[in-house]
C-alpha cells in the first residue's frame, strides 16, 4: 500500500536500502497515526526480512512515525508465510480487545468475516493509499466501539 511503483518498472531504493514509498501514501498514512496514535502491524511480505527495530527506522526515514512497530506473526522466512486472510484472522484472534483497521491490497482478505472484513480498507496495489482509503481507515479507528 505504499510501493505503487508498476511491477515492470525499477522501484528506486533509499539508502537504508528498501524500496521508496509513494509520497502521497505517505501522507495519507501519516495523518492517520497523527490523528488516532495508532501502532503499526506489518502484514507486508517484506516484514520477514527485518525486525521490529529496523522497520522503525525505515518507516521513519520515510516521514512516517508511530509509537510501536509489531508484526502479524512471528514468520521469519518465506516459507514460513501464510495466506495472508489466515494471518489476519490469528492476529484478531490473538488480539480480540485491539481497536484495529487492515490496510492492505491482498486479495485473500476478501474472504475475511464480515465483522473482520468491515475493518479492512482495500488498496489497489497501483495507488495505495488514496484519500478515500484514508477516511476510511480514520472512520474505523475514531468510530470504534
Amino acid at each position: 500500500m505504499m510501493v505503487t511503483t508498476p511491477t515492470w518498472q525499477k522501484v528506486d531504493n533509499l539508502e537504508d536500502g528498501f524500496m521508496a514509498f509513494n509520497e502521497a501514501c505517505v501522507e495519507k498514512l501519516a495523518t492517520v497515526l497523527s490523528k488516532t496514535s495508532a501502532d503499526i502491524v506489518l502484514t507486508t511480505t517484506h516484514r520477514i526480512h527485518y525486525n521490529e527495530i529496523e522497520w522503525q527506522q525505515i518507516l521513519y526515514n520515510r516521514g512516517i512515525m508511530t509509537g510501536r512497530i509489531s508484526k502479524v506473526n512471528t514468520a521469519g522466512k518465506f516459507t514460513d508465510l501464510s495466506i495472508r486472510c489466515m494471518e489476519v484472522l490469528e492476529w484478531v484472534g490473538a488480539n480480540p480487545n485491539e481497536n484495529y483497521v487492515i490496510i492492505d491490497d491482498d486479495k485473500s482478505l476478501r474472504d475475511l468475516p464480515i465483522e473482520i472484513k468491515a475493518r479492512w480498507v482495500e488498496t489497489e496495489f497501483h495507488q495505495g493509499l488514496t484519500t478515500k482509503g484514508s477516511e476510511q481507515a480514520l472512520n474505523i479507528l475514531l468510530n470504534n466501539d
